[in-house]
């Protein structure tokens, strides 16, 4: 589209503008979004697509009115006084903190070749007077002094605000002398650059005829309007500030140094009103703390301003560490024995905390009901133990382990099943029987009774009983009765219990005294904890002597001798290969004379034992 054509547009646009206010803009100003809330890992990245809409006047505009006010212009001048209510409002509605001055030119040979009417100022009412101060007079050649009043207006003799869209409306009907008061073209665009000034052109007659409008517009990021007559100036001016390029560029505040923000590209120009597209890219450092929250803010400026509504903050909730849990479960153990349980985090961020421990009984394979629960503060190597655990009945254990997490770290739990503890169970032994005797002469076997009942030896990690059917009657040398014998278990707490009893027997081997014993009874214990073991005799006599008249609980190992007989009641043997035990002896008879019958009878023997205790 050529100058003119824009011209022309830009006049038809301006009575809407007029009707509707200046400066509305395709969306509303600001920046989207304006507010990003992200969720990335240490090391991560993001990409998002931000849109920066641009006012439909640039921010803080600083306009200054450049008029000539040579005696052609005088239609032109009486145009912008009538509406310049108009354009102020139109503007304010914009951009609400703008401001305007009022300078004009006149060509060299005038008295006041150039004169500020108005300096900067926000106050509508100024600058209507400085506006309408204005008369058109004077001006003795074709060409006028602009370049002039360009250079005045960027070398200070305008008071622009600092960081100010720096606007000048050059309205005139002739080109410059060049120089102009001393300055040249080259001058005044050097000046305009080195201010930051915009010029926006409006020729009302041969203003561009040596391609002054031109070179200058270009050089200041400018536009020349042409073909326009009075009557359209003001309509034009409105047009043209909603019409001015804008660059928009970013910088960074307050920004967290495991957060850093890119764009692409860096600076984007667009028209005023317009909207400027980035990519902007979001890293998070892997330095960030797992847990934290931290922040950046970015700035957008519009021709290196700072408006309300163009910050963007950017908050990241740095996800907290995802530990995983190693543990460690004690070894085999007997039952009735001490477990363990340590665990080992790693991959977290310096974690701190407990970790919950929970044992659970053979066949609860789910891990659903804790027989116990014990609690580990998290070292700083990151390690937690259970502490001992007395263990109960033989089985498969199984251990979990739950991290309770921190202010930087997830929690976690070992999965049921990872950390079993195999329990083994006690080894329970045990024998009874009622009687067991030999005796001999000469080298003549007399007794040979093999155990009679006899359990025969028993082993098992069971609760259970064995008992063998009691012997009724034992007839001969020895007679008896009622001769019983038992081995009962218990698998936890393990346990061995063994019992043999005789209700009555008699030994009569030749050439010894008769013996009698009646209603006998002994009893071996043995747990992990030891031995016991008693006997107990209602009566007991060797021929004519009485040794035991009434039931009686007898002393371990009571020795007694009745001539040649030597008797060892309630005998105690413990011993410890190759499990711990004890073996009870109701009544231990021995004969080892000369000339007599040698003779070892046992009666009554009890045996228990354990082993695999802790």
């Amino acid at each position: 589209m050529t100058r003119r054509l824009k011209a022309a547009a830009c006049v038809a646009m301006a009575g809407a503008m007029l009707v509707a206010g200046v400066g509305t803009a395709s969306a509303e100003p600001g920046v989207t979004p304006a507010d990003v809330t992200l969720n990335l890992d240490p090391g991560g990245s993001t990409t998002i697509a931000k849109t920066v809409s641009t006012p439909a006047i640039p921010p803080k505009p600083d306009i200054t009115f450049l008029i000539d006010t040579t005696g052609s212009m005088g239609g032109v001048i009486s145009n912008v006084q009538t509406n310049a209510n108009a354009i102020l409002s139109n503007v304010a509605s914009a951009q609400p903190d703008a401001q305007f001055a009022v300078a004009e030119y006149k060509d060299v040979a005038d008295a006041t070749p150039f004169r500020v009417a108005q300096d900067l100022t926000g106050n509508d009412t100024d600058v209507t007077n400085g506006l309408n101060s204005l008369v058109a007079s004077g001006g003795g050649d074709f060409p006028e002094d602009g370049i002039n009043g360009l250079f005045e207006v960027a070398s200070g003799a305008v008071d622009f605000r600092p960081n100010s869209s720096r606007i000048v409306l050059l309205i005139g009907d002739a080109p410059s002398h060049d120089p102009s008061n001393g300055h040249t073209l080259a001058d005044a665009i050097s000046a305009l650059q080195a201010a930051d000034i915009t010029v926006l052109a409006f020729n009302l007659g041969g203003m561009d005829s040596t391609g002054q409008a031109t070179a200058i517009t270009n050089a200041t990021g400018g536009q020349l309007f042409s073909g326009i007559n009075s009557s359209e100036v003001s309509d034009t001016i409105l047009a043209a500030l909603s019409n001015l390029p804008v660059t928009v560029t970013h910088e960074l505040r307050d920004c967290d140094p495991n957060l850093s923000v890119s764009l692409t590209p860096d600076s984007r120009t667009v028209t005023s009103g317009d909207d400027a597209a980035f990519a902007e890219t979001v890293s998070i450092g892997a330095g960030a703390v797992p847990g934290s929250t931290i922040t950046c803010k970015v700035d957008f400026l519009l021709n290196g301003v700072l408006s309300p509504g163009f910050t963007e903050t950017i908050t990241e909730h740095v996800p907290k560490a995802t530990p995983t849990i190693a543990t460690t479960p004690s070894d085999t153990v007997p039952a009735g024995g001490k477990v363990s349980d340590t665990a080992t985090l790693s991959s977290g961020y310096h974690p701190t905390g407990t970790v919950t421990f929970q044992l659970f009984a053979p066949g609860d394979t789910d891990c659903a009901t804790p027989i116990e629960t014990r609690t580990g503060t998290v070292s700083g190597t990151g390690t937690a133990a259970s502490g001992n655990v007395t263990i109960g009945a033989a089985g498969t254990y199984r251990w979990t382990a739950t991290y309770s997490g921190d202010a930087h770290n997830n929690s976690v739990t070992s999965p049921c099943g990872d950390e079993e503890v195999t329990v083994t169970p006690q080894q329970l032994t045990g024998r009874a029987y009622g009687l067991t005797a030999g005796a001999s002469l000469a080298g003549i076997q007399l007794v040979n009774i093999a155990p009679t009942p006899d359990t025969g030896h028993i082993t098992t990690t069971s609760t259970e009983t064995t008992s063998v059917p009691c012997t009724a009657t034992l007839s001969g040398l020895i007679t008896g009765h009622a001769l019983c014998a038992q081995v009962a278990t218990t698998a936890f707490p393990g346990k061995s219990v063994a019992t043999a009893s005789i209700d009555d027997t008699t030994i009569g081997i030749t050439g010894i005294p008769v013996i009698t014993v009646k209603t006998i009874k002994s009893s071996s214990t043995t747990t992990c904890a030891g031995s016991s073991g008693t006997t107990t005799i209602a009566f007991l006599k060797v021929g004519n002597t009485v040794v035991i008249a009434e039931p009686t609980d007898i002393a371990p190992n009571t020795t007694v001798n009745v001539g040649v007989v030597k008797l060892v009641l309630n005998e105690q043997t413990p011993f410890t290969t190759p499990d711990t035990g004890l073996t009870v002896n109701a009544v231990h008879i021995t004969v080892n004379a000369l000339g007599l019958a040698k003779t070892n009878v046992v009666l009554a023997s009890s045996e228990s034992d354990i082993g695999n205790c802790p």
